[in-house]
C-alpha cells in the first residue's frame, strides 16, 4: 500500500512540475508576443520585385474577387482576397487536394498550440508574386524562434471552415490583411483587374478622390494590424467604415427569393445595427430584405458618396454595434460604423496604399 502511495505522490509530483513549465511556458511566450507588438520591426524585409505587376484574378459578380496563386506543381489555386479578414490561410483540404502535405511544417502558437504552416516559397514559384507580411499577433515560433519566412497558416476542420466551403467551395486559400499590408495594390472593380506595386504619392492626398487611410499602430508608429479605416458619406451623414474587400452576405433561403437569385453568396457591406434602424426610421421606402443575411436583416441605400461619386444602389447587412465598438477596435485606430465592400466597390476603381497610407477612388471606362 505504502509503495503505491508513493507511485502517486510521485505521479502528481511530475504531473504538478510538467504543468508548472507549460504555464511558465505560456507566460514567457505571451511576454516575447506582446514586446513585439511594441518594438521596432526587426523581421527581414522581403525581397520582392517591385516593378508593377498584374495578378491573374477571377471576379465573382464583379464585386470580390479571387486571386489566382500559382503553384510549383501544377497551374494555380484560388485564394480569396479580403483586406477586412484575419490571417492568411491555406486551407486544409487544398493540402490534401495538391498532395502538399510534405510541404506542412509544424510550429507552435502562444507557447503551448501546436500549428500547421507552410512556407510560401514551398508553395509559390513565381518570385513576383505578393508575399504575405508577418502578423504581429499571430507568431508561430519552434518552440521560441520566430517563423521568420513568409507561411500561410493551415487552421483546423471547424464550423466556419466547413462554412466556407459548403458556400464557397472554390476558396482553397484565404489572403487576408497581413497579405495586403507593406504593399500598394489598384483593384479595378469595373475592369475585374489587379495590380500590385502602384503606389500613391502622399502630395496626392490634396486631390478630391484621395482620402487617409488609418492603422492601429505601436508607439514607433508602424502599423501592427492590417485593417485600414476610411469614411464614406450616406443621407448626409459622414460614417468611418473598413475597407473590407471580402465582405459576403450569405444567403438565406428568403434572401434568394427576395433577391430573385439562386447564389449561396453575395458581395456585401456591413452597417452597425443603430445607424441601419436610423435608416429604417428615416426612409421607410427603401427596400428592405427581413432575414435575408444568416437570419441577419439587409437595406438597400440607393446612393452612397465616396469622394465626389456617388455610387449606388447598395446593399448592406445589419450586424450589431458591439462587432465594432468591442471586437474590430482591437484591430482598427477607431469605432467604425460598418464596413464597405463589394456592393459599393463594384462601382469603382480603387487605388490602395498601404505604406503611403492613402487611397484613391476612380470611375475608369469600360475596356473593350
Amino acid at each position: 500500500m505504502r509503495y503505491i502511495k508513493n507511485i502517486i505522490k510521485y505521479t502528481l509530483i511530475c504531473i504538478g512540475i510538467v504543468a508548472l513549465l507549460v504555464v511558465v511556458n505560456f507566460f514567457v511566450v505571451k511576454k516575447l508576443d506582446s514586446d513585439i507588438i511594441e518594438l521596432e520591426s526587426d523581421y527581414p524585409a522581403n525581397e520582392e520585385n517591385n516593378s508593377v505587376y498584374k495578378l491573374d484574378a477571377k471576379f465573382i459578380d464583379g464585386e470580390r474577387f479571387y486571386l489566382e496563386v500559382p503553384l510549383k506543381n501544377e497551374k494555380s489555386i484560388l485564394g480569396f482576397a479580403d483586406t477586412g479578414g484575419g490571417i492568411s490561410m491555406l486551407l486544409g483540404y487544398s493540402v490534401e487536394k495538391h498532395d502538399l502535405q510534405k510541404q506542412v511544417k509544424k510550429g507552435v502558437l502562444k507557447g503551448f498550440l501546436p500549428v500547421d504552416y507552410i512556407q510560401l516559397s514551398d508553395l509559390v514559384e513565381n518570385s513576383s508574386f505578393p508575399k504575405p507580411d508577418f502578423p504581429r499577433n499571430f507568431i508561430i515560433r519552434h518552440p521560441f524562434s520566430r517563423v521568420t519566412e513568409p507561411h500561410l497558416f493551415i487552421p483546423p476542420m471547424d464550423d466556419e471552415i466547413k462554412v466556407i466551403r459548403e458556400n464557397m467551395p472554390e476558396m482553397e486559400m484565404f489572403l487576408g490583411q497581413n497579405f495586403f499590408m507593406g504593399k500598394a495594390w489598384t483593384i479595378d472593380y469595373i475592369n475585374e483587374q489587379i495590380w500590385v506595386n502602384t503606389p500613391l504619392s502622399k502630395t496626392e492626398y490634396v486631390k478630391p478622390n484621395v482620402q487617409k487611410i488609418g492603422f492601429k499602430k505601436n508607439s514607433h508608429n508602424e502599423s501592427i494590424y492590417g485593417h485600414p479605416s476610411m469614411y464614406v458619406e450616406i443621407d448626409g451623414e459622414v460614417i468611418d467604415v473598413l475597407f473590407d474587400t471580402g465582405a459576403t452576405i450569405i444567403l438565406t433561403e428568403d434572401g434568394k427569393k427576395d433577391l430573385n437569385t439562386d447564389k449561396n453568396t453575395i458581395g456585401g457591406s456591413f452597417i452597425a445595427a443603430s445607424i441601419f434602424d436610423k435608416w429604417r426610421t428615416a426612409h421607410p421606402d427603401w427596400k428592405y430584405y427581413p432575414h435575408a443575411d444568416m437570419s441577419k436583416d439587409v437595406i438597400e441605400v440607393p446612393q452612397v458618396k465616396v469622394g465626389t461619386f456617388e455610387v449606388g444602389p447598395v446593399l448592406f447587412a445589419k450586424r450589431p454595434d458591439e462587432n465594432w465598438s468591442e471586437g474590430m477596435i482591437h484591430s482598427m485606430d477607431k469605432i467604425v460604423g460598418g464596413a464597405i465592400g463589394g456592393s459599393v466597390l463594384q462601382y469603382l476603381k480603387v487605388i490602395i496604399d498601404y505604406n503611403s497610407e492613402l487611397i484613391k477612388f476612380e470611375k475608369p471606362a469600360l475596356i473593350d
